[in-house]
C-alpha cells in the first residue's frame, strides 16, 4: 500500500481579546502543522493546542474553550467544525483526495461559562481579608451605601446572565454551521423534514438562546423557539406560529359582514309630494359605479389576483428589487412572494426602508398582481 502523504494544516488564530473586539478590528496570528494523516484525532488535538499555547499564549488551556472550523481549498469551501473523531475522519476523507493535502483552519477563542462569576467572587475575598487584616479604623475602607452594593451585584448578575448567553450561542453556532455549497448563510437552520435552508443570523441565535436559557422545556439546541423571527421555516405549522401572526392570518381569512345586516328604514311618501320636486324634460345620465377606496397601507389593493408563485429571491429578480431590500424582506423571515401580501407600510418602516424602496417595492407587487 503506498504511504499517504502528509497534510498541511493552516492555522489562523483568534485570542479571547481580539474576539471581543468588532470582526473587522480583530487581529490574527498564523501557524502551519504538517501531519500525517494516520494519527489519531486526541494527537492532532495536542498538536492544535501546542499551537495554541505558543501563539497566543492564555493562562489556562483546553480544547473546549475554542471553536476550530476546516476548509480544504476547492474541495470543501463552506467551514464545517473539529470537534469528534467524526469530523476529524471526515476531514481526512476530503483532504486524501488532493496530490498535496493542505486544510485551512479558523481558531477561535470562546468566553468561559464561570469566568466573571470567579473574578467576583475572588475580588470579595480578598476585599474581606483585607479588611481583616486592618487594625487602625481610620485605615479602612469606608462602608458602600446600599444603593452601590444593589448596582455592583445587579451589573455582576446581569454579566453572568449574558455569560451564559453568549456559551449557548456559541454551542447554537456550531451545531447550526451550514456545508452546502453556495448558501447565502454560513449559519442555517434545516427542519428533519424539509430539505430547504433557513438562513441564521445574530438576532436568531439571540432570541434562541435567551429562550432556552430560560426554559429548556420549551425550546433546545434542535428545536427553535415559538417566536416571530422563525415562522417562515420550512415545515413549522400553524400551531407552532407565534400567536401574533396566528390572529393576523386569522383576521385576514375572516369573511365581511353580509350587507343584509344592515339596518333598512322604509319610509312611505305620496307621489304628488315627488312630483314637485321633479324636473321636466330631464335627459337620462350614465350612471357610473363609485370609486373604490384604496388601502394606503397594503402594498396589494382591494380586489387585485394573485401572481405566480415565486420564491424571495426569484420575485426580487424578476422586478428589479435592489439587494438591500432582499436582504431586509430576507432578515424578516418573509420567504416567497405570497408572504409578501400581508405586509403594511408602516412594516417596513419598522424594518428600515426607505421612500424609494417602498415606492418600489408598490411598484413590483402592482406587476405581480397583473
Amino acid at each position: 500500500e503506498p504511504k499517504k502523504s502528509a497534510i498541511t494544516y493552516y492555522l489562523t488564530m483568534y485570542s479571547i481579546t481580539q474576539m471581543q473586539k468588532a470582526e473587522k478590528q480583530r487581529k490574527l496570528i498564523n501557524a502551519f502543522l504538517v501531519l500525517s494523516p494516520e494519527l489519531e484525532f486526541n494527537t492532532i488535538k495536542a498538536q492544535i493546542l501546542e499551537k495554541i499555547s505558543k501563539g497566543l499564549k492564555p493562562k489556562t488551556i483546553a480544547f473546549e474553550h475554542y471553536s476550530v472550523a476546516w476548509t480544504i481549498p476547492r474541495t470543501q469551501a463552506a467551514s464545517m467544525p473539529l470537534c469528534s473523531p467524526t469530523d476529524y475522519q471526515f476531514l481526512l476523507d476530503l483532504a486524501s483526495k488532493q496530490k498535496t493535502p493542505s486544510v485551512n483552519l479558523v481558531i477561535k477563542a470562546c468566553l468561559l461559562k464561570n469566568k466573571v462569576m470567579y473574578a467576583f467572587q475572588v475580588n470579595v475575598c480578598t476585599n474581606i481579608s483585607e479588611n481583616a487584616n486592618t487594625g487602625n479604623e481610620d485605615d479602612r475602607p469606608k462602608k458602600k451605601s446600599k444603593a452601590e452594593v444593589i448596582g455592583k451585584l445587579k451589573s455582576m448578575i446581569e454579566t453572568v446572565l449574558n455569560t451564559k448567553i453568549n456559551s449557548k450561542i456559541q454551542l447554537l453556532q456550531n451545531r447550526w454551521m451550514c456545508s452546502k455549497a453556495g448558501c447565502s448563510s454560513d449559519h442555517c437552520f434545516v427542519h428533519p423534514e424539509h430539505s430547504e435552508h433557513f438562513p441564521l443570523g445574530h438576532d436568531h441565535f439571540a432570541v434562541w438562546a435567551a429562550a432556552w436559557n430560560k426554559d429548556d422545556s420549551l425550546t433546545n439546541m434542535e428545536s427553535p423557539p415559538n417566536h416571530h423571527k422563525f415562522n417562515m421555516i420550512p415545515g413549522r405549522q400553524l400551531n407552532e406560529l407565534s400567536p401574533l401572526l396566528q390572529r393576523r392570518l386569522a383576521n385576514r381569512n375572516q369573511p365581511t359582514a353580509s350587507n343584509s345586516a344592515a339596518l333598512v328604514f322604509n319610509f312611505n311618501i305620496p307621489p304628488e309630494l315627488l312630483n314637485m320636486f321633479r324636473p321636466t324634460n330631464v335627459q337620462p345620465t350614465e350612471e357610473h359605479a363609485p370609486p373604490t377606496m384604496q388601502d394606503q397601507h397594503s402594498l396589494l389593493q382591494p380586489g387585485s389576483r394573485h401572481g405566480p408563485d415565486l420564491s424571495l429571491d426569484g420575485f426580487c429578480a424578476s422586478y428589479n428589487l435592489s439587494d438591500g431590500i432582499r436582504t431586509r424582506l430576507h432578515e424578516n423571515g418573509y420567504t416567497g412572494a405570497e408572504t409578501l401580501t400581508f405586509i403594511v407600510v408602516p412594516e417596513l418602516w419598522e424594518m428600515g426602508f426607505k421612500f424609494r424602496e417602498i415606492a418600489a417595492m408598490k411598484a413590483a407587487m402592482k406587476h405581480w398582481s397583473q
